[in-house]
């Protein structure tokens, strides 16, 4: 009798973990199949999910904005290490030198406007109205002219006279964010579309 006394209370500490664990791992699995119907809206789906595996633990089903912001931060931690990536390449063709320090301007200005865009989406989570719609079109336009930024990188390595590992280095990482920057833009519009719609229905 003693024993099973001694033995109950780990076999209630078992269960409850048992629990804890499953209810976790259901939510986890909830959020996963989130990132991957809300991914599917991206042009780089694969990418997307690929991009956001990491925060299906902590996001919430169908809260779109935390999951923009996540898009949203990814880019600009991405875009930050493209930035210090070209700046450090050195070439001695002139027009690689030229390229690399207007694409180091580029990514720069980028990383900024994804900065402003990062800052704008967190005070979103509590506006509404005009103040909503205001703040959106300044967040819309930041990133758009990031994913701007980023495309004009690209562009200045066109010249096949500067073919080389650098040009191949820099192109191929900057091409890289651009497509993450594209499917955060397209997670901020899906954001936008999915408040005003809820907003229709309450008014």
């Amino acid at each position: 009798m003693a024993k099973s006394l001694i033995l109950l209370p780990s076999l209630i500490i078992a269960l409850s973990l048992s629990t804890t664990t499953s209810a976790a791992a259901a939510a986890a699995s909830s959020s996963s199949a989130f990132i991957d119907s809300s991914c599917a809206a991206t042009r780089y789906p694969d990418l997307c999910r690929q991009s956001l595996s990491s925060y299906a633990r902590t996001l919430q089903q169908n809260d779109h904005r935390r999951l923009a912001l996540a898009a949203l931060s990814v880019s600009l931690a991405k875009a930050k290490s493209v930035s210090s990536y070209a700046s450090k390449n050195a070439n001695t063709n002139p027009s690689v030198v030229q390229a690399v320090k207007d694409c180091t301007r580029n990514m720069g200005n980028g990383v900024n406007r994804l900065d402003q865009s990062v800052k704008e989406l967190t005070v979103l989570g509590g506006l509404e109205g005009d103040k909503f719609e205001w703040h959106m079109s300044n967040l819309q336009t930041w990133v758009s002219a990031a994913l701007t930024d980023e495309n004009m990188c690209v562009e200045g390595f066109a010249d096949r006279a500067m073919d080389g590992p650098v040009k191949v280095g820099v192109r191929r990482r900057v091409v890289y964010v651009a497509k993450i920057t594209s499917n955060a833009l397209a997670l901020v519009q899906r954001f936008a579309a999915k408040h005003a719609r809820v907003g229709r229905h309450h008014p």
